[in-house]
C-alpha cells in the first residue's frame, strides 16, 4: 500500500540504492552518493547537495533522503526533465553524533527535559561545528574529487537540527545560494525562550538563570541577526503545522521581513508534528528536481 502524505518517511526497500563513496575529509568521512552513476557531460557540472541530519540521528538518516533524491533524478534523465546536470549528494555525521561521539556527546545532544542544563549552547555549538565541516568540505571537494567530478555548484538541505544549520549555512557561506529546510528554524533566540519556560524576549528570563547565560544569549543573537542578513538565496522551507518541538511561528516572522529579499516557497503541513512525512520528502525532490 502506497504511504499516505503525513506518514513519515522510510526508504522503500524497493528503491535503487545509488552508489556510496566514502572520503577521509580531514578525519571526517565525508560519504558521497551518486557519483558512480554520473555521465562525462554530468561529471563536468555537478550540483552537491548537503543533507544533515537531526539532533540524535546520524548520516544514515541523511543517506535515505540521497537514495530517493537521487532515484527520482535519474527517472528524471529518462523523461528528459533533468539531465543536464549532474547531481551528488554528501552527507556527513554532526559534531557530537555517530562516528564522532566522544566522551559527554550522548549529555550534548539531549534537551533540558532530558536533564542537559547546557541545552541552548550545546546545541548552538554542534550546529556551528557542522556548519564549519561544511564548508571545509566544500573548500576542499574539488581537490579530493579531482578527476572525478567537478563540484561546479553547492546546496544544502536538512532535517530538525541539520535544518538549523541550514539557515546558518545560509545565512554565512556566499557559495550556497539554495536550500531546503525541514522542521528547521530561523530564531533560535525566541525558540529556545519558548522551550525555557515560554517567554517571549530574553529580557523575560530571571536573572542568573543557570540555563539562560547571557553569554549564550549574546551568541544566539549574533547567530539570528547573521541570519536575518540573508539575501538572494533560494529556499525551501517545509514545517509542521502541529510541530510542538519547532512551531512555525516562529519561522513565519522571518519570512515576513525577510522573504520578499529571497525566493521562498514555505509549507506548513497540516495535521504534521517534528518528523519528516511523505509529503515533505516529495516537496523536496520537486523542488530540487526544478534547479537541475
Amino acid at each position: 500500500m502506497a504511504p499516505l502524505p503525513n506518514d513519515p518517511f522510510t526508504l522503500p526497500a524497493s528503491t535503487p540504492r545509488a552508489s556510496k563513496t566514502t572520503l577521509n575529509l580531514a578525519g571526517i568521512p565525508l560519504h558521497l552518493f551518486g557519483v558512480a552513476e554520473l555521465t562525462p557531460a554530468q561529471a563536468a557540472h555537478t550540483t552537491v547537495l548537503f543533507h544533515l541530519h537531526g539532533r540524535g540521528q546520524t548520516h544514515a538518516a541523511s543517506e535515505a533522503v540521497a537514495h530517493h533524491l537521487l532515484h527520482a533524478a535519474r527517472a528524471g534523465e529518462g523523461d528528459g526533465t533533468t539531465g543536464e546536470r549532474g547531481l551528488v549528494v554528501a552527507a556527513m555525521d554532526g559534531r557530537n553524533h555517530g562516528a564522532r561521539a566522544v566522551g559527554g556527546s550522548e549529555a550534548a545532544v539531549r534537551d533540558w527535559r532530558g536533564g542537559n542544563e547546557r541545552h541552548a549552547l550545546d546545541m548552538l555549538a554542534t550546529m556551528a561545528g557542522t556548519g564549519a565541516d561544511v564548508a571545509t568540505a566544500m573548500d576542499l571537494l574539488a581537490a579530493y574529487v579531482d578527476g572525478v567530478f567537478v563540484p561546479a555548484r553547492f546546496a544544502v538541505a536538512g532535517f530538525s537540527l541539520g535544518a538549523h544549520v541550514v539557515w546558518d549555512v545560509l545565512g554565512r557561506d556566499a557559495r550556497v545560494r539554495e536550500g531546503v529546510a525541514v522542521v528547521g528554524c530561523p530564531d533560535l533566540t525566541h525558540l529556545l525562550l519558548h522551550r525555557l519556560g515560554r517567554y517571549k524576549e530574553p529580557g523575560e528570563v530571571p536573572p542568573g538563570t543557570a540555563r539562560w547565560p547571557k553569554t549564550t544569549e549574546r551568541l544566539l543573537q549574533q547567530r539570528d541577526a547573521m541570519v536575518a542578513g540573508i539575501r538572494g538565496k533560494d529556499i525551501l522551507i517545509l514545517n509542521g503545522a502541529e510541530d510542538k518541538m519547532v512551531p512555525p511561528r516562529f519561522t513565519r516572522p522571518w519570512v515576513d521581513k525577510y522573504g520578499q529579499e529571497n525566493r521562498v516557497e514555505m509549507h506548513e503541513l497540516p495535521d504534521t508534528g517534528h518528523t519528516m512525512t511523505w509529503d515533505m520528502a516529495e516537496k523536496t525532490v520537486d523542488w530540487v528536481m526544478r534547479r537541475l
